[in-house]
């Protein structure tokens, strides 16, 4: 709304009794008097803005006319006050008083008259920007409402609009920019109001808001001339008088520049003001091109061609430039474009001109534009530079010298061959540098910034090339940019060089000194991931066992009632861990039928954790995710009814969030618990049933001291000469696990000497919070180079979520964070990376895999909101959460959008269309119930550079096909098949599909994707007609892929597609309708995991890949398998789902299964008997038996076995059980074996 300055003053203006008006009856107005209340408003608006422009023109024959629109203000002002008495009467009387005072005033107007801009200046007023501003957006905003009611609405107010707009850029980048504005500035100033008045006054006129009758005012013919001469001789530069305006005030501007006397923009909105200013230039420019008799002349016409193009370009590098940058390069921008402005505007008086003065054009403009250039290149490729990640993964050089290779190959072309050429030059010189990048890896380089920022340039200068090439191929930019920052950056990386082969000269004569002169024979190339560190196990509780002891009789024994046994403290003392380790314990798992576990968080889904604790109560089933949140909740309480139940309930931060879960816990007095977890002590004592909140104390000195050897040696002793400043490192943590445990990881990696450990001492404070937050930090400092990004990667995930490892080794190869190693797989050394940072108590262990290796792991929130923040500070990652409230129209959320290269989202997404096109991740969270997400938005116009699409959680409708640098996708699709052009995707390298429907046909061109690594399909995939794709099968070698899940073959032909394999190292399949492909099978000698399931009976395996270390075998029939798998050399992990026995019976003899380690035998029923001779199993260390409920006995060979640690019994017989603990008594009281455990599970 427009309220001018001249009627701020009224006291009782109409426009607020009629806004009052409407929100007072809202919804209950009539449509008839909702719709004349907005014209009124309209209206008003309009004579605001007349009064306005009267306060400036003094016009004697408009004096009569002004007083009496002043009365009409003051007496509608009454009867507005009395609408409600009688709407539709007042507003229609009200409509007519209006009516008659436009047509008075249409008849004394006297449009375009001329007046004195001297003498309009120097009103006062007018040298105030802010308000010239307010005016003419008042008159922009007002007028494009009114040309929008009318059907009329013609060419010629579009154009005015537009021109208005324009002059509203020009007013933005010349306010604020003097100590005094000079006169030519309030000249401006007053032009601006005399046109946009001047247009107001024309549309308002003319176009009757409220009555088709169209003689009261002028015709539409006379209203377009009026307009049309309003735009062309007093706002557009073709008049010398208006051209003259513009003219003095740029030059005043440039004048006060040179001089330093002018101001510098303060405004956030600066990025806008500036390329405000060059919308103006182009438009002038272009303008002159398509009308003016200089663009005959060839030369000039491609030089203002170019001008043209630079600008565009300035103007897409502005928005890009982060403030600080903008200001740095604030001045070198307006003096191009006021000589640019000035250069435009003296191209009009060239028209005016003979062709032998035009001469001087020839010659000054070439030099003019060149320095532009200049300017433009600096500020395009800082911009470009500003916003690159400052944190990076040793894996970009990798990723460019790739793209490289690959262009150099597609693109043969004539009109590539100096790029070519200068792309050779860098590609050589990078691979020059990739031993230096590898070493950069190593322990020992971590005390090297210089070489670190020497490894951080290289990074940023492959983000620029691969910019750089994709440009040139898309045109997109200036190709005189582009070669111009082509030799710079081969300057560069030459420079770098030099200077790491400086550096490294030196620190290696200095590192071969210090060898030579101390006692450790360590060699200097370790890698950071064989470092040695205590073994990796379960979190320990330290000082807690007060605490556990009186948890856990809360919990087995007590009242009969559920009771909520909540866990209170602050973050960081160890709730979770507590609370997991009681969950896991071996006399309160077989205490309880049912178990379960979820984590709330702060950002609560009730459907989440529904789902959460039902999949541990019955199992993953595909139907609980299709179940509306209501029915989720009814189908827990009757899983629980009648049952004795524990579910642990982790990091709850509201009590209405308990509240809303309560109604499904029945309690059926049989002594069912709940534990429950939280920071705030109103949220457990709203749970409380019978025991009262347990706050959790923080540890004393003596078991904080304990906690910190125990991380930093293990079962080794603390050198005596660090137990004194070990002891005040401890006492410093103020008794806080979490603060005791990063230090602890920071002194496992650092050497241990009395001086290193005092050092650490020194910068630790007393302040429990804030030493918490200073240990992170200094622990992220502490990091070596290559692990920084991957630890901050963490920050796109959700709180207390388990991560699979899997997925965040497979994300960190494809973000380029992991550097390739000729005799290590990109995985194994992702691997490596995680057990560093698992060693340096930075990431916990979740759940440990039968194979012994680490499965999920999670973060702690402290830790994740460090991710978070320090990703956002470093440019690595924005994350937008499910409650953020994003202001699009910001200034500084478009900057986000604009530069941003990775985004987490965990809401329901603005419109992504808007976000950069040089994002490289998108993870979206969001769980879309409501139809499809269409994969539009990620269209390569947009996204072109995306390596990261992961929507593991969303629907897509379709699958992407034009992303070529796309390395990860994942989603869920409602489609029944891929469509056969996700073939262009060809540096996909992992493909992860849910389809919802349970089947999926792949299309035969992705065995023409010989970059891929992972192909996981959760659910039955089937190839479109492998019986046709011989000549596809020949040509075909999959030597990159790592894992395949989970095809169905029907056929052996189908099964053959595997002999392509040669590196695949984890399999699950499926065989429907044959046998069993034995000479596939083994030719897959890499082959580590598999998992096979038989659909129907066929031949009998006759042998399996030699080099299995896990192994899932699903409906076949034991007596064929024996032979075949009990001698197998590698094996350590074998699981049984659904396997038959012959005669029910399973004999197992001696030296068989020499290697294995856990033996899963799950839903047998016809197993009952089982005999294991001596030496069978001699290295067994789990033994997992689930619902095989008709086997009698476990052997009591297990009892004998000396490596044996635990053994898992659920929904057994009780005779089985009773062996169970027969087998216990055996191991803990004859074998002396005090840490072995069973575990039953009812």
């Amino acid at each position: 709304m427009f309220s001018g300055e001249y009627l701020s003053s009224t006291k009782h203006h109409p426009l607020k009794f009629l806004q009052r008006i409407e929100d007072e009856w809202g919804s209950y107005m009539p449509e008839t008097i909702k719709e004349r209340v907005y014209l009124l408003k309209t209206e008003f608006k309009f004579m605001d803005m007349f009064l306005s422009i009267q306060s400036f023109t003094d016009k004697p024959n408009m004096l009569t006319v002004t007083q009496k629109v002043h009365a009409l203000f003051q007496d509608s002002a009454f009867d507005v006050s009395k609408i409600y008495q009688n709407l539709n009467r007042l507003t229609s009387l009200l409509q007519n008083k209006i009516r008659v005072t436009k047509m008075e005033i249409g008849a004394n107007y006297s449009f375009f008259s001329e007046i004195s801009l001297q003498q309009l200046s120097e009103k006062s007023g007018v040298d105030n920007s802010e308000f010239v501003m307010k005016f003419i957006n008042g008159v922009v905003e007002n007028v494009s409402e009114l040309a929008e009611m009318d059907d009329l609405c013609s060419r010629e107010i579009q154009e005015v609009l537009k021109e208005l707009k324009l002059l509203k850029s020009l007013v933005g980048f010349l306010s604020n920019r003097w100590y005094a504005e000079p006169q030519s500035v309030r000249t401006f100033f007053g032009h601006v109001l005399f046109v946009a008045g001047s247009a107001a006054m024309v549309v308002w006129l003319y176009i009757p808001s409220y009555d088709n009758n169209r003689d009261q005012d002028l015709v539409p013919g006379e209203m377009n001339f009026l307009l049309s001469y309003l735009v062309r001789m007093r706002i557009k530069p073709v008049n010398p008088c208006i051209r003259k305006i513009y003219v003095d005030v740029l030059q005043a501007l440039k004048w006060t520049m040179q001089s330093e006397l002018s101001l510098n923009i303060q405004n956030v909105y600066v990025a806008e003001i500036e390329a405000g200013f060059i919308e103006i230039l182009i438009h002038n420019l272009e303008e002159i091109r398509s009308i003016s008799t200089l663009s005959r002349i060839e030369f000039l016409n491609h030089l203002m061609a170019t001008l043209v193009e630079m600008l565009k370009f300035l103007r897409a590098s502005l928005i890009h430039l982060p403030k600080l940058g903008l200001e740095f390069h604030l001045k070198d921008i307006d003096t191009i474009s006021i000589d640019v402005g000035l250069l435009v505007y003296s191209l009009y008086d060239r028209e005016e001109q003979d062709e032998e003065v035009n001469q001087t054009l020839f010659r000054d403009m070439p030099k003019s534009i060149q320095h532009i250039k200049e300017v433009i290149f600096l500020v395009s490729r800082k911009a470009f530079q500003s916003n690159l990640p400052r944190v990076h993964g040793l894996g970009c050089v990798d990723f460019l010298l790739n793209n490289l290779k690959e262009f150099q190959d597609r693109y043969s072309d004539s009109q590539y061959s100096f790029v070519k050429s200068q792309l050779q030059v860098i590609q050589k010189e990078l691979e020059g540098l990739q031993p230096f990048l590898k070493d950069v890896a190593e322990e020992w380089y971590n005390k090297h910034e210089r070489l670190h920022h020497c490894a951080a340039l290289l990074n940023g200068k492959a983000y620029e090339v691969e910019y750089i090439v994709d440009s040139f191929i898309k045109k997109e930019v200036p190709e005189w940019c582009l070669v111009r920052w082509l030799f710079d950056i081969i300057k560069e990386v030459i420079l770098i060089k030099e200077e790491v082969t400086k550096i490294r000269k030196k620190e290696l004569l200095k590192f071969d000194f210090v060898l030579n002169d101390t006692l450790d024979t360590t060699p200097a190339h370790i890698s950071s991931e064989s470092i040695n560190t205590p073994r990796i196990t379960d979190e320990e509780v330290v000082g807690f066992e007060d605490v556990m002891e009186k948890l856990r009789e809360q919990l087995i024994r007590g009242t009969k009632q559920l009771d909520v046994i909540s866990v209170v403290g602050m973050p960081g003392l160890g709730k979770t861990t507590v609370a997991n380790k009681l969950y896991s314990d071996e006399l309160v798992v077989s205490r309880f039928d049912i178990r379960a576990k979820c984590c709330v968080s702060q950002a609560y889904s009730r459907r989440s954790v529904l789902l959460s604790i039902l999949r541990d109560a019955i199992g993953e089933s595909p139907t609980l995710t299709k179940l509306p949140t209501d029915v989720l909740a009814d189908q827990l309480r009757k899983t629980l009814l009648w049952k004795r139940y524990l579910i642990l309930v982790d990091d709850i931060w509201e009590a209405s969030v308990w509240d809303d879960l309560r109604c499904c816990f029945h309690d059926s007095n049989n002594g069912s618990r709940i534990i429950l977890t939280t920071q705030h002590a109103d949220v457990a004592e709203n749970a409380k049933s019978v025991s009262d909140p347990l706050h959790l104390r923080i540890l004393n000195d003596d078991e904080s001291w304990k906690l910190l050897k125990q991380k930093v040696f293990g079962e080794e002793s603390c050198f005596m000469l660090l137990s004194n400043v070990g002891q005040e490192i401890a006492n410093k943590c103020r008794g806080l696990p979490l603060s005791i445990v990063l230090v602890a990881g920071m002194l496992t990696k650092m050497e241990k000497s009395e001086k290193c450990w005092k050092q650490v001492a020194k910068n630790l404070c007393t302040n429990v919070l804030s030493n918490s937050k200073a240990i992170i930090e200094q622990s992220y400092q502490n990091l070596p180079y290559h692990l920084k990004p991957c630890f901050l990667y963490f920050g796109v995930f959700l709180e207390d979520k388990e991560i699979n490892i899997s997925i965040l080794t497979w994300l960190w190869i494809s973000e380029g964070f992991i550097k390739s190693c000729d005799d290590k797989s990109l995985e194994d050394i992702a691997e490596g990376y995680l057990e560093n940072l698992i060693g340096r108590n930075l990431v916990m262990v979740a759940k440990w895999g039968s194979g012994g290796k680490v499965k999920t792991c999670r973060i702690h929130d402290l830790l994740l909101y460090f991710c978070k923040e320090i990703a956002r500070e470093k440019n690595l990652l924005l994350w937008m959460r499910r409650d953020q409230n994003v202001n699009t129209s910001s200034s500084i959320y478009s900057h986000k959008q604009l530069v941003q290269r990775r985004m987490s989202i965990n809401s329901q997404v603005v419109d992504l269309v808007k976000w950069s096109s040089l994002v490289g991740t998108v993870r979206c969270r969001e769980d879309r119930n409501k139809g499809s997400f269409s994969i539009v938005q990620f269209s390569h116009i947009y996204f072109r550079f995306l390596k990261v699409l992961n929507l593991e959680l969303i629907v897509i409708d379709s699958f992407p096909t034009e992303l070529v640098y796309l390395r990860y996708f994942a989603a869920r699709t409602s489609q029944k098949s891929i469509t056969s052009s996700i073939v262009n995707l060809r540096n996909l390298e992992t493909l992860i599909v849910k389809p919802m429907g349970g089947k999926l046909i792949l299309p035969l061109t992705l065995l023409k994707m010989v970059k891929l690594r992972h192909l996981q399909i959760y659910s039955k995939a089937h190839f479109s007609t492998l019986n046709a794709a011989d000549e596809l099968l020949e040509n075909s070698k999959f030597d990159n892929l790592i894992t395949l899940s989970s095809p169905t073959f029907c056929c052996v032909r189908d099964a053959e597609l595997m002999l392509r394999t040669p590196n695949l190292r984890k399999l699950r399949c499926s065989f429907v309708g044959w046998g069993y492909p034995s000479h596939v099978m083994s030719s897959l000698t890499r082959l580590e995991t598999l998992s096979i399931k038989m659909d129907s009976c066929g031949s009998s395996p006759s042998n399996f890949p030699p080099n299995l270390k896990k192994l899932t075998l699903s409906n076949f029939t034991m007596h064929w398998l024996q032979s075949s798998i009990a001698m197998l050399p590698n094996l350590q992990v074998l699981k049984l789902v659904a396997v038959f026995f012959s005669k029910a019976e399973w004999e197992v003899t001696s030296d068989k299964f020499h290697q294995l380690k856990v033996l899963k035998v799950v839903d047998c029923p016809c197993f009952k008997k089982w005999n294991v001779s001596d030496n069978a199993f001699p290295c067994l260390e789990h033994l997992v038996l689930r619902r095989c409920r008709y086997l009698e006995a476990i052997p009591s060979r297990f009892g004998d076995i000396t490596s044996l640690i635990s053994i898992e019994v659920k929904s057994c017989k009780e005779s089985l059980v009773e062996s169970a603990m027969v087998i216990r008594e055996s191991q803990v009281e004859e074998m002396q074996n005090y840490d072995f455990k069973v575990f039953i599970n009812k």
